[in-house]
């Protein structure tokens, strides 16, 4: 009863320590609690869509995969199967199922772009229609000349029924009569995708299909057991066939996107616990002050009969309140931060749909367990300091507590900094354990890492901030200098409050100095091993249709060409797959540069494979051996070894012919990228117009030479830092409020110094540069050293990565030092409400304050 009246006026009194405690925790739950909301909405949107795609599928027939992920690309099912399946007893309706790559063109000539989801053109089997996708408005598509749209799209760019219709395929555009909307279920839409579809023929026709579709979708009868029919249907069906259920589709395509979403959502709950930790530095520091300056009054405690415990309940309790109300509104505030989050990577290109708000038990009590446990270990030391006070400090306020010793704080930080770097060294170089031991180490490593360094901090702290606060001295007089006594003369809590700007200007330092040497790596790799001169790719990341390269092929002003495509291998008995890059061999010396070391890039066209030299280090091959390699859609060939090369940064670490790929499967083949080499007997003008000319058919692709393909994935690395600076944003920030918050509890305790100070003749314009000149040493010292660790990391980072990836390190001399300037103004404006405070006390109660 008398903690909690005691812990009720305490925070009373301090309403606005309390509150920006309280925003610190806030800022750390929302961004945990929006990590989990985020994921679990887009995993609900796509988990809806999956199942109105499949809804009313109760079977699908379709290629086998041996191996690799089941929404890879397969061989097409022969359409001669499609009445043999419909014959069977039980099938209500079978419908082909096509899917290919289709560019819509509005009304303006432009093609229709999405921002990251598919182009998509279909088959629509009006005869047997069933699954998600409903005509809402007009008819389904009949004959060669008549195509439906999904409705979205439709209204979006002002097409209406009865409109024609350009759309640019494979073959090149082709004009049709737009005669009804389609959507998933009550939808308008497909989650952002743009859709077209044509009756069968017409489509096996425009989409080049052939004689064979993607698969059989089936519809069973009202009183059919699905396991009888596909017991059935597996008896009658060829070799290479498979029948799967309609839920085991649905659960395919929602693991697929789960797994990516769990990457994603994992990358967030990182950058939210690195808020959580920047948060744990500011609590354990403001209570730890806050408590030396109520010294006395926790001693009156002591003296009129409180306990160490109750003391110690006293503070604890005070946190938890805190926390608890922290908390619960930043469960709240998640909601806009996933929403925030999905508008900074769309700015990137990402295409997230527009999650819906879910909040599922596990958030709020990952939320609690975080939000109010990190608070209550925050406070665990002060606590503890607390009530070990005597009752005797009462009187005498210097008996109260000591902090470590500098010699005890060096060896302590030292250790635990040492045993971080050794840590995170392992982890990132050795990985014991695969991929969980490199987030082990690696994450453990670097925490401790951090933490052992604000140790450190402490004792260099006054000779850091001396140094830095003897120019500003020099230049700004008595302020100036009486800044850098006020930063020197409480080393500890400099090093504790500029720790937490630390840790954020360290993360965006060894992101900077990664980045940097990536860029470096590529336009190294650029120069060196691409001799072509365009590149050519595609604006939504689907790949090129095998159209593109064709056509590149017939124009004269192109003498070399050859696509990039990808496909999946097991080769002996190693049971993981391996990517294979499929060229043009003997166009492929005209354009890239592999560095070969021995064999013969031309004798691998037919029946042969080049390996770079470390996968046939670990294969144990030289020049002519004979591998057998497994394709994913079972087939088996035995390859020869013609070539070893020693550069994959373009081609990775196998190459075959296109025809050895062509020979072993059906699927429809994408192109990765294309690159092509100007004919000598065209200037670069005519060329790139030639090329661009082609955009008119092929709306989906983007032509580029070296120069300008170098600047767009150097536009890429930038993008990528950027969102990674943004999401740490949320650290900094934080770590921002603490020093205003640090700040403004050292004018509150220096109170009577600064009315002294006024009373002898300083203005309020010099009491407010003291202060921000002091937090600007504070925030200067704290970015300087996140400068130097982040650097160091982003060194360790870079040359712990494959060659492959980075081949060296890059140092951002230039923007590091931005950074420390940054940290310098963020000073200013966090001491800007302490600066104001300070200024605008009254002299005379300053004064008779004790």
């Amino acid at each position: 009863m008398v903690t909690g009246t005691l812990t009720r006026r305490s925070l009373s009194a301090h309403k606005g320590r309390s509150i920006f405690i309280g925003l610190a925790i806030v800022l750390g739950v929302a961004f945990v609690s929006a990590s989990f909301i985020l994921a679990d909405s887009l995993r609900s949107t796509f988990d809806n869509l999956f199942s109105g795609l499949s809804e009313d599928i109760d079977l699908e027939v379709r290629s086998e995969l041996a191996f690799g992920d089941p929404n890879d690309q397969r061989d097409p099912v022969p359409v001669a199967l499609l009445e043999q399946v419909r014959a069977i007893d039980g099938i209500e309706a079978a419908s082909p199922a096509i899917t290919r790559t289709a560019t819509i063109i509005d009304k303006d000539g432009e093609p229709v772009k999405t921002t990251g989801a598919p182009t998509l053109g279909v088959a629509w089997d009006a005869e047997n229609a069933f699954g998600g996708a409903k005509v809402r408005e007009g008819s389904a598509p009949v004959g060669p000349d008549q195509v439906v749209m999904d409705q979205a799209t439709a209204e979006k760019y002002d097409f209406v029924l009865g409109d024609q219709v350009e759309i640019a395929l494979n073959s090149g555009r082709n004009t049709y009569e737009l005669v009804g909307y389609i959507g998933l279920g009550e939808s308008k839409g497909f989650t952002g995708a743009t859709v077209v579809g044509w009756d069968v023929p017409t489509a096996q026709a425009v989409l080049e299909t052939g004689d064979g579709v993607d698969a059989i979708d089936i519809k069973l009868v009202d009183d059919s057991t699905a396991a009888e029919v596909q017991a059935t249907l597996e008896q009658m069906l060829p070799a290479g066939t498979e029948v799967i259920t309609g839920q085991e589709l649905a659960d395919e395509a929602t693991d697929s996107v789960g797994e990516i979403l769990g990457f994603f959502q994992n990358g967030l709950l990182a950058f939210a616990f690195i808020t959580i930790f920047v948060s744990a530095f500011i609590i354990n520091n403001v209570f730890a002050i806050t408590i030396g300056q109520r010294l006395r009054e926790l001693a009156l405690m002591r003296a009129v009969g409180a306990s160490g415990k109750q003391v110690r309940r006293l503070i604890v309790v005070e946190a938890f309140i805190v926390s608890a109300i922290a908390t619960a509104v930043g469960i709240v505030a998640g909601l806009g931060v996933a929403r925030l989050i999905v508008a900074v990577f769309n700015a990137a290109g990402a295409g997230f749909p527009t999650p819906e708000s879910i909040i599922k038990p596990r958030t709020i009590v990952f939320a609690v367990v975080v939000g109010i446990g990190v608070a209550l270990a925050s406070v665990i030391v002060p606590a503890r300091r607390a009530a070990k006070i005597p009752p005797v400090a009462a009187m005498r306020p210097e008996l109260g507590f000591a902090a470590l010793t500098s010699s005890r704080r060096i060896i302590i930080g030292g250790v635990v900094a040492l045993v971080g770097a050794a840590m995170f060294l392992l982890g990132i170089f050795v990985s014991p354990g695969g991929t969980t031991g490199l987030i082990f180490f690696g994450a453990v490593g670097a925490l401790l890492l951090f933490l052992g360094v604000a140790s450190l901090s402490t004792t260099f702290a006054r000779p850091v901030s001396r140094a830095l606060g003897s120019p500003i001295a020099r230049m700004f007089g008595t302020p100036g200098q009486l800044a850098k006594e006020n930063a020197a003369r409480a080393p500890r809590r400099t090093a504790a409050t500029a720790s937490a700007l630390m840790i954020g200007v360290a993360l965006v330092s060894a992101a900077t100095v990664f980045a940097a040497s990536l860029k470096a790596t590529f336009v190294d790799t650029l120069e060196s091993a691409v001799t072509a001169d365009y590149i050519i790719t595609d604006e939504s990341f689907q790949g090129l249709p095998t159209g593109v390269a064709e056509s590149i092929a017939e124009l004269p002003q192109i003498d070399a060409v050859t696509p990039i495509r990808a496909a999946q291998i097991k080769i002996g008995d190693q049971d993981d797959a391996k990517a294979v890059a499929a060229l043009d061999l003997e166009a492929l010396p005209l354009l890239l540069d592999i560095d070969l070391q021995d064999g013969s890039i031309e004798d691998a066209q037919s029946g042969g494979i080049l390996l770079d030299s470390d996968p046939a280090e670990d294969l144990g091959v030289t020049v002519g051996d004979s591998l057998p390699v497994t394709f994913a859609n079972g087939t088996t060939q035995d390859l020869t070894v013609t070539g070893i090369y020693r550069d994959d940064s373009i081609v990775g670490g196998r190459v075959i012919s296109l025809d050895t790929l062509a020979s072993v499967t059906e699927a429809t083949p994408i192109d990765q990228f294309i690159v092509a080499r100007l004919a000598e007997t065209s200037t670069p003008e005519e060329g790139r117009a030639a090329l661009d000319a082609l955009i008119d058919q092929y709306p989906v692709m983007k032509v580029q030479d070296q120069a300008e393909f170098r600047r767009q994935q150097e536009g890429q690395i930038d993008q990528l830092l950027a969102v990674i600076t943004t999401l740490l944003v949320f650290a900094i920030v934080i770590a921002m409020l603490g020093i205003a918050i640090t700040l403004a509890l050292s004018v509150f305790e220096r109170t009577r110094e600064i009315g002294l100070m006024r009373a002898i003749g300083m203005t309020r314009r010099q009491t407010r540069r003291m202060i921000r000149w002091e937090s600007v040493i504070v925030t200067v010292f704290g970015g300087i050293v996140g400068v130097v660790l982040g650097t160091a990391l982003g060194v360790a980072l870079s040359l712990a990565v494959p060659e492959s990836v980075i081949k060296g390190v890059d140092l951002p001399v230039g923007r590091i030092l931005i950074y420390v300037l940054i940290a310098g103004i963020a000073g200013m404006l966090a001491a800007f409400y302490p600066a104001r405070k300070a200024s605008k006390m009254n002299v005379l109660e300053a004064i008779a304050t004790t």
